[in-house]
């Protein structure tokens, strides 16, 4: 018992005695931290180029760490990004000796205490367009600085850029997006993109529901006097949402607007049911439109699919209207024909006409309104039927063209 509690007091005075050693230690740290970045920045000019021999090229690091997608507005045709962007050079005025300084590797120092360059996206339409001194004291950035000077400057940003879209093959398309970075002072300070040391990183991607990451790229690119660097993004669209919700209604309409045509002219539905399509496909035309980029280079086949539809089915309205009208027709003429007329007067005239020939004459004219009846009711019936040939054949080839141009690589 006496020496178990013996050997607990040792312990209380042993923690006791090492505890001030590790403060002096981490003080001695702290201290010696201080005294670097005070030595560093005795002298230290953030607005000189940090490059000992003043005509010598500095070299620019770029890497792109594309985060997540968060929408691709085709019809104002802008790409919305969370990126990460790390921007590296060698400053070779925040270099020391790490035996000097107990063997201190990094620091940890805030944007706006030391030099960086000028670089911009010219795609970039949102207000952080271009890394500049103020905009890295305005949003509290901060570097990163190896013992040799290597500075790597990390900004996370909310990037729209502008693309040029290409929507024939909507709802089967890829789209591409560039980030285009270069130096804007490069030409008079003499900093440079150095494409070896940039590049695009996805490995960071959260997937997104309705695009899918399918490669991404790097090339340098001459911009004038100065190199641009180039990040390309290729994104495929996940078909099955806007086939099931637009192209399978629309062929499943297009079909119904063949069959408008099969219906009997007797059932008085035909126009009805012209009107209700045509008006329908109206509607997937308009929302359709929503989607698609305001521009004639790039129009969609399906959307020139989905016009042809509109156009036949309002074809479809005017020709049933004709159908209908032709094949329900009265003679109202009839009674004027001459014949009646000459027998009319015939009969009022002369008492000398015997029922018998009236009867004939009547009986003649009869046949002849039958016969006329038969002949227009016929026309209308050619006229329904050759539309729906047309139709058909409309439908078929409109669909054969779009779709093989839609597939087609």
């Amino acid at each position: 018992m006496v020496l178990h509690l013996f050997t607990t007091l040792e312990i209380v005075l042993l923690v006791l005695s090492s505890a001030p050693e590790a403060r002096s230690q981490e003080n001695e740290t702290i201290g010696i931290e201080n005294n670097l970045q005070e030595t560093l920045f005795k002298t230290y000019n953030r607005y000189t180029k940090p490059v000992k021999v003043y005509p010598s090229k500095l070299p620019l690091g770029i890497r792109l760490y594309l985060l997540s997608l968060q929408e691709l507005n085709m019809k104002m045709q802008t790409l919305h990004t969370a990126t990460f962007l790390e921007v590296m050079w060698t400053d070779e005025y925040l270099t020391w000796n790490l035996s000097e300084f107990s063997n201190i590797q990094y620091l940890r120092l805030p944007a706006d205490k030391v030099w960086v360059p000028s670089i911009c996206n010219i795609q970039e339409i949102s207000g952080k367009r271009c890394l500049t001194y103020g905009s890295v004291a305005d949003t509290s950035s901060e570097v990163l600085v190896n013992s040799f000077g290597k500075v790597v400057l990390g900004e996370a940003i909310k990037s729209t850029i502008l693309c040029n879209f290409n929507a024939q093959k909507f709802p089967f398309d890829s789209q591409t997006c560039n980030f285009e970075f270069f130096s804007y002072y490069n030409y008079f300070f003499g900093t440079d993109i150095d494409i070896n040391q940039s590049m695009f990183q996805d490995e960071y991607f959260a997937e997104n529901e309705e695009w899918d990451l399918v490669s991404s790229s790097t090339k340098m690119a001459k911009m004038g006097y100065d190199n641009m660097i180039i990040m390309s993004v290729v994104l495929r669209r996940k078909p099955l949402f806007p086939t099931l919700t637009l192209v399978v209604p629309i062929i499943a309409l297009s079909i119904m607007n063949v069959f408008c045509s099969v219906l009997p002219i007797e059932s008085g539905e035909k126009v009805g049911m012209s009107m209700a399509l045509f008006l329908t496909f109206a509607v997937f035309g308009s929302i359709l439109s929503d989607e698609m980029p305001k521009n004639s280079r790039n129009i969609s086949w399906f959307m020139v699919y989905v016009t042809i539809q509109i156009i036949v089915s309002g074809l479809n309205v005017v020709v049933e209207t004709i159908v209908l009208r032709l094949y329900y027709l009265e003679m109202r003429n009839m009674t004027l024909d001459p014949v009646l007329v000459e027998m009319a007067s015939d009969t009022v005239t002369s008492m000398e006409t015997s029922y018998n020939e009236l009867k004939m004459k009547t009986d003649s004219i009869d046949r002849t309104r039958k016969h006329l009846t038969r002949k227009r009711k016929n026309w209308a019936k050619r006229l329904d039927r050759g539309f729906m040939i047309l139709n058909i054949c409309t439908s078929v080839i409109s669909f054969c063209v779009c779709a093989s141009m839609i597939m087609m690589n």
